[in-house]
């Protein structure tokens, strides 16, 4: 226990105890958080580290155990974590304290060490966890005991042990699906980012739990004492771009021509200014005092109102030729700037007259973002397409232009100032964040690289510990502006680009917007290691079993093909990395020897068991691939490319084109074989699906056609009976393959566009992802949808079947979460749960069909988030 380190480093050092604490620490902590709060991160963390220094003859007593004991007893708890995060000396205390009771046979005692664990939790090192994981997942009998620790907690009185052990088990990777945790009590427990599909809480004690970014759906939480539980989050505001007030009490969110103001605290809409812009608002930003707000719109027009009273239309500037990107306020309230597509940066006088002070001309491009450096002395504008500059110009005097930061890029997105006035961030088109001396040489300081499209937004935190960005690759990334500028926590949320981002006033919440919602996070960088294996960065366009059900193959946006085991302990093979562009379609050989991919510029064949080898590449498309099949014989490989032809490759030998299908007018997006190898089928954007004969002339056997728009998938039953097909018109088909080949039924219910089909093995189902984010399973013999999988993160791009060695039905599925997951289909699915088995990673939070009605204790604000999500 804590006690018990902290009474062993002050008997061992007398010292200690003899120590008088400074006056300050004798202060009332109102003032001693008043003297605080006017400190940067970095000065906060050098005083901290200075009050936790004992010194013996004056020299500083270096003893982790002792240092731990003073951070706890001198520290505000906020605080301690990040103290913490940064001592190597106690990362290796706990280390070398876990390595000691692994070699024992004891590392399930971690659990009921209680200041051994909550250090390994401070110091939140992803070596430890690693060291954690790797140990539990291998020792069966250390899962067994820790599970008994949460089983003993419904009747016995050992909850902080318990709570601990809950905690190692999801940091373990280990997955809850349909777990009876009925009545259990673990209250502080963490269990962020863990797996719970349809687990039972019931009557449970989870108080003060985190369940950031946890796997919730269809939990039940009936009865359960949730008393502030974390999940990380706000509930979402429906609207575009938004405004912090400087004085931390309004939030303001734009919604089309409407701006919508809240109350920070609780979310309470206030007021709805009714601005009668003609064109969507694009930029709203608070005057530094609190007391106007401005709007600017596409109509180029910007608005200044009145925050207090009658929240009255001041003023109407008028002078911009084109749409209005971005506006903001001097820190002085002097000025009020406006860029513009017409390329130009306008300066207006904030009050008197609110005339036009000065323009700034200089972009070959249209303005994307502008800001005020916090002193008010520099005006910076980041340069759109065709310019790819950014400017910093001066306020105060002739207005000129100080400096122009130029480098390799067609357009910046988006410009901030760091708090201190030294840095100036970028976003650009090519993803990175560039961070740039504002003084000096105004040099380039670094260069933030990890979002996987365009930086849409970027913005400082008050304090000028973090840096955030959002991207068209829809996620939020926050860096530390502290020192190396690395990457701590990715948040992952949102549906569509992330427009913009900015911290609150008191830096404890992140906001972002994207399509049509603003999202609130919790700023944390203590993500905890988590249920990932090291998964895909960009979507899933494809994923395939091989045919003993021994492995799984996927295909993403990020150019990646990975090879996972999925028989037994699930885990990432291999990564083959050569292709080039996205990776569209994956396939396994019959004999599980090889993996086709096929990619924006390449079709390849890759080797299963020399997966160092080279692969072999085959050459003759004009355009890119989109969709791989092997022949069920392994003699054939069949593509579909974007030059709207199919193409045949023999697969042993010289692997030599054998022959090339015409008849598409469009790009091919998907091609099967027929289990007997005799038939070929392909879809296309030219809404119709054809068969082709694979051996003798290689001719068009039949034309189906009825679909209303493109088909994006094709496949074929294993008794070769049924085709099915799935289409951007949202419906799936189902065909006959001999006699008329006429349509047997249409499967309607989607309400997005149908991206991937599958049959079952046996023929009983036909599984269908879509772009409206769910799954649907179809009975082959009713017709009727018999199952939705909810609580994906945007569409569903690829579904596959296998049955396991238990001869149970298994579908994968990869979509634009970039996740890969396995699911365990029951038999009957009008009697059992469809089960989440395995994710290849978990990183937000999903609550479809959680069940909240007799839940106890869950806030307001917790019970709108849930419900949005899908609880019910």
């Amino acid at each position: 226990m804590l006690t018990s380190i902290s009474n062993s480093a002050i008997t061992y050092y007398p010292a200690a105890q003899k120590t008088v604490k400074p006056s300050y620490l004798s202060l009332p902590i109102e003032i001693r958080e008043e003297i605080e709060k006017p400190l940067d991160f970095s000065n906060r963390q050098a005083f901290f580290k200075a009050l936790t220094t004992v010194t013996r003859n004056g020299a500083p007593i270096n003893s982790p155990a002792l240092k731990l004991h003073l951070i706890k007893d001198r520290i505000q708890s906020q605080y301690q974590g990040a103290l913490i995060r940064s001592d190597e000396e106690l990362k290796e205390l706990a280390l070398n304290q876990l390595h000691k009771l692994s070699d024992s046979g004891q590392l399930d005692k971690v659990v009921e060490k209680l200041a051994l664990f909550e250090l390994v939790s401070l110091v939140n090192d992803a070596e430890i966890f690693k060291f954690l994981q790797e140990k539990v997942q291998k020792d069966t009998q250390i899962k067994e005991k820790l599970l008994n620790w949460v089983e003993r907690s419904k009747t016995e009185e050992v909850q902080p042990v318990a709570a601990n052990a809950l905690t190692l088990l999801v940091k373990a990777g280990m997955s809850f699906s349909g777990q009876d945790f009925r009545g259990i009590r673990v209250p502080g427990a963490d269990l962020s980012y863990g797996v719970f599909d349809y687990t039972q809480f019931q009557d449970a004690n989870i108080k003060d739990v985190n369940l950031t970014g946890a796997w919730l759906r269809g939990v039940n939480l009936n009865g359960a004492n949730v008393t502030g539980m974390e999940l990380g989050e706000k509930p979402a505001l429906k609207g575009g771009g938004f405004s912090y007030s400087q004085n931390g009490c309004w939030l303001a969110v734009a919604n089309s021509r409407d701006i919508l103001l809240y109350k920070t605290g609780n979310l309470q809409k206030v007021h709805t200014y009714m601005t009668e812009h003609e064109g969507y608002i694009s930029s709203i930003v608070f005057s530094a005092d609190s007391r106007w707000l401005v709007s600017g719109s596409r109509d180029g027009a910007i608005k200044l109102w009145n925050v207090l009273g009658d929240r009255s239309l001041i003023h109407t500037y008028v002078g911009h030729s084109k749409l209005v990107n971005s506006v903001a306020f001097s820190s002085d309230n002097i000025f009020l700037a406006s860029g513009s597509t017409d390329k130009t940066v306008k300066l207006w006088h904030a009050s008197g007259e609110r005339s036009l002070a000065h323009t700034y001309v200089g972009h070959k491009g249209g303005i994307e973002s502008i800001a005020f450096s916090p002193d008010g002395q520099w005006l910076a504008s980041a340069g759109g397409m065709g310019d790819g500059k950014v400017k910093l110009w001066n306020v105060i005097g002739k207005h000129t232009l100080a400096h122009t930061y130029i480098w390799p890029s067609m357009y910046v997105n988006s410009v901030a100032f760091s708090a201190d006035g030294r840095w100036l961030a970028s976003g650009d088109g090519k993803g990175r964040i560039k961070l740039w001396n504002v003084l000096g040489g105004r040099d380039l300081v670094h260069t933030c690289v990890g979002h996987k499209e365009r930086v849409h937004s970027v913005a400082f935190s008050g304090d000028g510990q973090w840096l955030a960005s959002g991207s068209s690759d829809r996620t939020i990334k926050l860096w530390s502006a502290l020192d190396d500028w690395s990457l701590v926590n990715t948040y992952a949320g949102h549906g569509s680009f992330v427009s913009r981002v900015a911290f609150s006033i008191d830096g404890k919440w992140l906001t972002s917007s994207g399509g049509d919602a603003v999202k609130i996070w919790r700023v944390s960088c203590e993500r905890p290691f988590s249920n990932n294996y090291a998964g895909h960065e960009g979507a899933i366009n494809s994923v395939a079993f091989s045919s003993d059900g021994k492995w799984l193959a996927s295909g993403s946006d990020g150019g990646m093909v990975r090879l996972w085991s999925v028989s037994g302990k699930h885990s990432l093979i291999h990564t083959y990395e050569a292709c080039h562009g996205s990776v569209r379609s994956v396939a396994f050989s019959a004999d599980g020897q090889w993996v086709a991919s096929g990619s924006q510029y390449s079709l390849k064949l890759w080797s299963v068991s020399d997966r160092g080898s080279s692969p072999h590449e085959y050459v003759g498309h004009k355009f890119g691939v989109r969709s791989v099949a092997f022949s069920v014989d392994g003699q054939w490989l069949a593509s579909g490319s974007s030059d709207n032809t199919v193409m045949l490759w023999s697969v042993p030998g010289e692997r030599s084109p054998i022959h090339t299908y015409n008849g598409h007018s469009f790009w091919v997006t998907s091609v099967a074989f027929s289990t007997d190898g005799r038939l070929l089928a392909s879809g296309s954007p030219d809404n119709t699906i054809k068969l082709w004969e694979v051996l003798g002339g290689r001719s068009l056997l039949h034309t189906y056609d009825g679909h209303e728009k493109g088909v994006n998938s094709v496949a074929f039953s294993n008794d070769g009976q049924w085709l099915a097909s799935g289409s951007d018109d949202g419906a799936v088909k189902l065909w006959h393959v001999l006699g008329n080949r006429s349509l047997e039924y249409t499967y309607a219910g989607h309400e997005g566009n149908v991206d991937s089909i599958a049959f079952s093995p046996d023929g009983q189902w036909l599984a269908s992802g879509s772009r409206d984010s769910t799954v649907r399973i179809w009975s082959i013999y009713s017709n009727r949808c018999q199952a939705i999988l909810r609580g994906f993160l945007g569409g569903i791009h690829s579904v596959a079947w296998h049955f396991s060695s238990d001869g149970a039905a298994v579908l994968a599925t990869g979509g634009e979460d970039n996740t890969v997951r396995l699911w365990r289909i029951p038999n009957d699915l009008t009697q059992e749960q469809i089960r989440l088995e395995w994710a290849s990673q978990q990183n937000s939070l999903t609550a479809a069909d959680v069940l909240i009605e007799n839940v106890h204790n869950l806030s307001s604000e917790n019970r709108a988030l849930l419900m949005q999500r899908g609880a019910t």
